[in-house]
């Protein structure tokens, strides 16, 4: 079954991708991989997904610690949270395969609610050969768009009930309750991604949240592991790096983009976040 899942992973990101890298697919949320070199590391703040790593290796740097994911390895992510990552394992003759799904807070409460076996009180069960084979079976739909049209919304609705049912089913679950904080959390977050460049209003953010300002920034801490301003600067960041890897824009454009009114400010974030600077990573797009 993990061989039949590869091979058409390889086959899709082959024919509908030309680099190495993350391949989109025409569901929502689903993302393939492949790699034939190790990386950099890559900084970025992730929705709520699972992530299953079919061959090599991924080292992943999450608030709780640094983790390392082999082949038959699951993540799952519960949070809006920053992560710093790299694929350290990949070559030619063995590419680094993964895949990855985002979470559905609507699919996930209309399971805990209709499924007496996803209730919290349930043991834990190992469901990673079930999940597997979930996902096998979306992979080999994508190149057959009319079965897929017709088959999409059960199977991903299925990947959630093996998620819910495995060992992290509890914290999958807190993503389906309408008032859990996890969610009321991620309203916020929703905010600060789409105005990530605005000045921040805590106010608003709480507002959102349906909280106090005190306890917004309790459980904003423990949920994302940064304060709101932290998490925005976050947001500014890896986006401008973006912008300069990708379009190699004036520095001083790209910090003015991003939120940021002084360029030396701009600058002295960006080289603590990345390790580098952004004159030097603007270099690196010149040289390409």
């Amino acid at each position: 079954m993990v061989d039949e899942l590869k091979h058409a992973l390889l086959r899709y990101t082959r024919a509908h991708s030309q680099v190495d890298g993350v391949t989109a697919t025409s569901v929502r949320g689903f993302y393939l991989f492949q790699r034939t070199t190790p990386s950099e590391v890559e900084h970025t703040v992730v929705n709520p997904l699972v992530c299953l790593v079919l061959q090599g290796r991924k080292q992943v740097s999450l608030s709780s610690g640094v983790s390392s994911y082999a082949a038959g390895e699951t993540l799952i992510v519960t949070g809006n949270v920053p992560t710093a990552s790299r694929i350290s394992q990949a070559s030619a003759a063995s590419p680094y395969l993964a895949l990855a799904l985002d979470l559905d807070p609507n699919v996930i409460t209309d399971l805990v609610l209709s499924e007496h076996v996803a209730s919290s009180s349930q043991a834990a069960h190992d469901t990673s050969g079930d999940l597997c084979d979930a996902l096998r079976r979306l992979v080999m739909l994508l190149d057959r768009p009319e079965s897929l049209a017709v088959l999409k919304n059960g199977l991903i609705r299925e990947i959630h009930h093996w998620l819910l049912l495995g060992r992290q089913g509890h914290a999958v679950r807190n993503l389906g309750l309408p008032d859990s904080h996890v969610r009321r959390i991620a309203r916020a977050v929703a905010i600060l991604r789409a105005d990530y460049a605005q000045p921040v209003h805590i106010e608003r953010l709480a507002a959102a949240a349906g909280m106090s300002r005190a306890a917004f920034h309790q459980h904003f801490r423990a949920i994302t592991s940064l304060s709101p301003l932290q998490f925005q600067k976050q947001l500014r960041l890896i986006e401008a790096r973006r912008l300069i890897l990708s379009k190699g824009k004036l520095l001083s454009q790209v910090a003015f983009e991003v939120g940021y009114e002084s360029t030396s400010q701009f600058s002295r974030e960006y080289t603590r976040m990345f390790g580098r600077s952004p004159v030097k990573d603007k270099q690196t797009v010149s040289e390409r």
